[in-house]
């Protein structure tokens, strides 16, 4: 339940940004659209060059299925996205996108039917953003810097420019993150 929800700004220095990886691994809100492919969300919404989305973005998860389509899968609003590079052994050959092993997978892959948009509050609809391993350290600023994301509160009160603030009382906040140098 996210009540309490209010607008922060953080100007934080670019060393906090190690103190924000275990955020965006846990998982951020970010407005979402109404309704649309996965590809344009990620370079339209979240800004992520097309490049990087094709050839480095090797293992995502839509809503726990992975996915191999990004004009197929739909971004829903309440939708959970987990994005990763390549994840290495058997595990991470079959779970990436296109792989020769995505076949092991079929049952559980992305099929365009999943996804009921269901975790977001209906009055601040939200597509909840995890990064992982090499797209954790290749995008956490491009997530991070000048959009308002939806932070639980708990990942937030050990950031120094965030001391004092007061937002014990809240569950999570509304916060712009802004790098000071």
């Amino acid at each position: 339940d996210l009540r309490g929800l209010d607008l922060r700004a953080a100007d934080l220095r670019n060393a906090d940004l190690r103190n924000l990886k275990p955020v965006l691994q846990a998982g951020v809100g970010v407005r979402a659209p109404l309704r649309q492919n996965l590809r344009r969300f990620l370079t339209d919404d979240l800004g992520i060059d097309p490049a990087y989305v094709e050839d480095r973005l090797q293992t995502v998860f839509l809503d726990g299925s992975p996915v191999d389509d990004f004009d197929e899968a739909a971004v829903l609003p309440g939708c959970t996205l987990a994005l990763s590079g390549a994840m290495p052994g058997l595990v991470g050959a079959t779970m990436r996108r296109g792989g020769y092993f995505a076949r092991l997978r079929e049952g559980i892959a992305y099929d365009g039917a999943n996804g009921e948009g269901e975790n977001a509050p209906s009055e601040k609809p939200v597509v909840f953003v995890k990064l992982f391993n090499r797209a954790l350290d290749d995008l956490a600023r491009v997530l991070a810097v000048g959009r308002p994301l939806l932070v639980e509160w708990r990942w937030l009160k050990d950031l120094p420019a965030l001391e004092n603030s007061g937002g014990d009382e809240a569950d999570a906040v509304w916060l712009t993150i802004n790098f000071a140098d």
